[in-house]
């Protein structure tokens, strides 16, 4: 009897929890323009930019515990490219989005507004580096594996029969140098993106 007690209990709080969740595919373009810095004298001065387009895109997942209050994460694939003077290159990132994501009740027919912070971990898989003379070497090894960021966002959602549509803003700061073995030189990455998204 405790046995079949218990397996009605667990498929109720299981309906339940599916019920509370969204699943949703993601497509963002991104804009990077990263930080550089240099020690001189002790101090950190900021020495040049360097960013470039990019896009991101994944499988996001939103689990509403609170009213209109929602657990957001996921997992996302971020293809990021950058240039300066005399360099360019790209960058792939794992991102793990954490945040706390606030949908709205209906301000118009079917239409909501999102707002959410939080924070990433980056998980960077691959790079390629290209000098002046046109030179590219594979160069995962110049970057370190893991990385944190900030992130915060605003948009709109509307619900459709079968799922519903968003769209939004989003700014992602890095808590962390993303470079390696460096004492004297840093980049911290930063990056904007149109986050478009379908959530089933």
């Amino acid at each position: 009897m405790k046995k079949y007690l218990f397996i009605i209990i667990a498929a109720i709080g299981l309906n339940s929890f599916a019920q509370d969740l969204r699943i949703g595919l993601t497509l963002a373009p991104s804009v990077s323009f990263n930080k550089n810095l240099v020690k001189i004298a002790d101090k950190w001065k900021t020495v040049e930019s360097s960013g470039g387009l990019g896009w991101k895109g994944g499988l996001l997942a939103d689990y509403r515990f609170a009213g209109n209050y929602n657990l957001h994460s996921g997992i996302l694939i971020h293809s990021k490219s950058f240039s300066a003077d005399d360099y360019s290159g790209s960058i792939t990132t794992i991102e793990i989005p954490l945040a706390l994501k606030l949908r709205s009740k209906e301000v118009s027919d079917n239409v909501h507004i999102t707002g959410f912070f939080g924070g990433t971990v980056d998980l960077n898989v691959g790079a390629r580096y290209k000098d002046k003379i046109g030179d590219e070497i594979q160069a995962i090894d110049l970057y370190n594996k893991f990385g944190t960021s900030f992130m915060a966002g605003a948009g709109a959602e509307y619900d459709l029969d079968f799922g519903s549509v968003g769209i939004g803003l989003s700014y992602h700061l890095g808590l962390t140098n993303i470079m390696k073995d460096s004492d004297d030189f840093k980049t911290i990455p930063k990056h904007l993106s149109i986050d478009m998204v379908f959530y089933f």
